[in-house]
């Protein structure tokens, strides 16, 4: 059995080898995005973390006027590369809006 966390201390590594990123917009920036998972997986890496986890393509979707964040085909395809590399479970992730929203199986 294997438990992972969201968030932790200076112990959690000897008690939760896996961390989760938690829920990323589905956009390609530093905020709260793609860039900001793979600096969170490298943040727990350098911090005694040996396995880490995103959603690929991201989770939080919206589409309330004047905010638009849908995930593109182009953003998950770059996430599964990244993923495939970095991943402890290469896991797609439907997202808050399924239906608005490129899947891995959309074509």
């Amino acid at each position: 059995v294997r438990f992972f966390s969201r968030s932790g201390s200076a112990t959690s590594p000897g008690f939760s080898p896996l961390m989760w990123m938690g829920d990323q917009l589905v956009t390609f920036d530093g905020f709260d995005g793609l860039a900001s998972a793979l600096r969170g997986m490298m943040s727990y890496g350098f911090s005694g973390f040996s396995l880490a986890h995103t959603d690929i393509g991201g989770y939080t979707m919206i589409d309330q006027w004047p905010l638009k964040y849908l995930r593109s085909k182009q953003l998950l395809l770059r996430w599964m590369e990244t993923a495939a590399f970095s991943d402890v479970v290469f896991r797609t992730h439907p997202g808050n809006l399924p239906s608005k929203s490129w899947q891995y199986n959309s074509d």
